[in-house]
């Protein structure tokens, strides 16, 4: 149990300021909040499976969210299939289109082999090990790149008031 009370200490603030991007409302936020975490625990012998965590997570407060909208009929449209395979709505992707905006201008602002080094890891897909291969430097220094970059990119997106939760939203939506 300490381990998943860390786990929801050092994720409950972003996961809730997520999910009020869509309830627009606290109680309903901290209502879903609260159901994502007991649906993980129930599922917690699963989760070492997971490759990534904070994604995943993410993923169950956006299908809760879903599913808080659908029975409450504020969204009277949803489609009825699995909510995972769900486009954004239009003021979701609005949203997204312009955090996407302001990535973009941090990843342009990154020097050189950094930028390479972001794009083929999270553009192509490539492995820190395929990365250093090809551009002939060793994996110690692709981990350096990456880490400045995602350090680079957190502070860009600071200064223009865009929380650090949207990073992994942002690495989903980037590239697609």
């Amino acid at each position: 149990m300490p381990a998943f009370r860390r786990l929801y200490e050092l994720l409950a603030g972003d996961l809730l300021q997520y999910i009020r991007l869509f309830t627009g409302n606290r109680a309903d936020a901290e209502e879903i909040l609260q159901d994502v975490f007991v649906k993980l625990w129930e599922k917690r012998e699963t989760l070492p499976d997971i490759r990534s965590f904070r994604s995943y997570l993410f993923k169950m407060g956006r299908n809760h969210v879903l599913n808080y909208l659908r029975s409450e009929k504020k969204w009277e449209t949803l489609p009825a299939e699995d909510p995972v395979l769900i486009q954004p709505d239009p003021a979701e992707k609005a949203i997204i289109k312009e955090y996407y905006r302001i990535a973009q201008d941090a990843i342009d602002h990154l020097p050189e082999r950094r930028k390479q080094v972001f794009r083929l890891r999270e553009e192509d897909g490539l492995s820190l090990d395929e990365i250093a291969s090809l551009l002939g430097i060793s994996k110690s220094a692709v981990k350096q790149h990456l880490y400045a970059a995602t350090a680079h990119i957190r502070k860009y997106l600071q200064q223009y008031g865009v929380s650090t939760v949207y990073l992994p939203l942002f690495c989903t939506y980037l590239y697609t």
